[in-house]
């Protein structure tokens, strides 16, 4: 017999608040690991081991978002290979990395630091859809009387 103690007969007020959708992304990304080698992107923004796509032995890339505090690879995992990448050194002698996506669903400047996630800067955003203009309303014509 269960202890009534242990028994909840109500959800907890959490269960009825929506969480962001940002939150997937980061609960699975394993920020207590350190960055490896592996984990990085070479000069032509490609991962290590990493068959590129199209190739025999690619994978299929899984459907989920990106985060901030994700590695470089981890991002190609995503994304696939950036349109551009730079790779240099912040003033704190850590690696830096800017890869640039300019496609329309993920368009956007990424930016890492010591092999994570950092910033995200979107670009290339398309207008808001300009509501179409109402027409006036037809003159009423006057009845002849």
């Amino acid at each position: 017999m269960p202890d009534p103690s242990e028994v909840k007969l109500l959800p907890s007020a959490n269960a009825f608040v929506p969480t962001p959708s940002g939150e997937f992304a980061k609960a699975a990304v394993n920020t207590n690991r350190p960055v490896s080698p592996g984990d990085l992107v070479d000069g032509q923004g490609a991962c290590a081991g990493a068959a590129p796509s199209g190739e025999a032995g690619a994978v299929d890339r899984p459907l989920r978002g990106v985060g901030l505090d994700m590695t470089e690879c981890e991002v190609v995992q995503v994304y696939g290979p950036a349109q551009s990448t730079e790779i240099g050194a912040n003033e704190r002698g850590e690696r830096s990395v800017v890869m640039t996506y300019a496609s329309a669903d993920r368009s956007g400047i990424y930016r890492f630091t010591g092999g994570r996630l950092t910033s995200i800067e979107r670009t290339g955003e398309p207008p808001a859809p300009a509501r179409p203009a109402r027409s006036k309303p037809a003159p009423k014509r006057q009845q002849p009387s």
